[in-house]
């Protein structure tokens, strides 16, 4: 388990000069431990089935989409969210093709234009950022957990192209086929967190290089040691991920896709962060905390590992039942 979770103290939000503290987590990490050990007893057992299993993650999977769009305030509301993102992950409208091919994205396209009048521009930008972010999520799982291939820029940017198709930073609910899609800031485009300035144009080429580079280390000891803290893990990388914010748009969703990536490899689950108002009012602080003393990710990985407590003792709960 790792030392570098912190928390702040009650009054943090209102008093500037308040400082994080260190945390002391291991009660929580060893139930969560003992939650992951019990799970894949039942898989072993055959008391539930793999079908049982990817139907629970498919919907914890559809509350991670909903979160991270609210987070951004993009996105619809979360029924439509649910179905939409079932259709994606499900295959229902898309898995004959590549997610490189048109035929994908024509076939997203059909889903995000069905049973809408033209004029209604504004549900069908909602739609698209819905199944867009629900394909890319898909495509980076399927890759780095499914294929077990390395998270690298190449992977990032593919995912970040899946996730901005047909998307515009600038110009909400037009279509804009604006070619930023997992290319990185270039001069000019510079981008802020608060009055803090993450990394320049150029420098993030050296930045994301180097992220890539320590996550697959970080692997590599990961897979020889046998010891992981897979929130902490986690944690890190969607939060040094943010502050080099290397495109356009889109950071922050892909920040929590690679969180949640990072922990279906190495817990079982996902987490979702910002569903509920209060929730993203707390983790968008944590994000302008760490940006104010350019990243550090001990609070958010507190938050994931309490968050990934309750999804943890759910998703038990009901394999066991079944």
């Amino acid at each position: 388990m790792s030392n570098e979770y912190r928390v702040y103290p009650d009054n943090w939000r209102n008093d500037i000069t308040v400082k994080d503290e260190s945390a002391d987590v291991s009660a929580a990490f060893d139930t969560n431990r003992a939650f992951i050990e019990d799970i894949s007893s039942i898989m072993r057992s055959k008391t539930a089935t793999a079908d049982q299993m990817e139907d629970q993650m498919q919907e914890e999977m559809v509350k991670v989409i909903f979160g991270s769009n609210n987070i951004e305030r993009v996105g619809l509301g979360y029924d439509e969210t649910f179905r939409l993102c079932l259709a994606v992950f499900r295959g229902e409208c898309i898995t004959p093709y590549p997610a490189r091919s048109i035929e994908y994205q024509s076939k997203l396209e059909e889903l995000v234009k069905k049973d809408l009048n033209l004029g209604e521009s504004a549900i069908v930008r909602g739609r698209r950022e819905v199944v867009q972010h629900a394909a890319a999520f898909q495509h980076l799982l399927e890759a780095f957990v499914k294929f077990d291939q390395p998270i690298t820029e190449g992977l990032i940017k593919e995912t970040h192209r899946i996730l901005t198709t047909g998307l515009s930073g600038t110009n909400s609910g037009h279509f804009d086929y604006q070619d930023f899609g997992g290319k990185y800031r270039k001069a000019g485009e510079s981008a802020f967190g608060g009055s803090h300035e993450f990394a320049k144009p150029s420098e993030i080429p050296k930045a994301m290089n180097s992220l890539v580079q320590n996550l697959a280390n970080d692997i590599e000891t990961i897979e020889t040691t046998r010891n992981i803290d897979p929130f902490m893990l986690a944690a890190s990388y969607c939060d040094r991920f943010v502050n080099i914010h290397p495109f356009r748009d889109g950071n922050g969703r892909m920040c929590r896709m690679i969180l949640n990536a990072i922990l279906v490899k190495y817990s079982g689950i996902v987490v979702a962060l910002g569903g509920k108002d209060q929730d993203r009012d707390e983790y968008l602080l944590i994000a302008q905390e760490s940006a104010k003393v350019g990243g550090h990710a001990g609070q958010l990985a507190k938050l994931v590992l309490d968050s990934a407590q309750g999804t943890l003792k759910k998703l038990k709960n009901k394999l066991s039942r079944r």
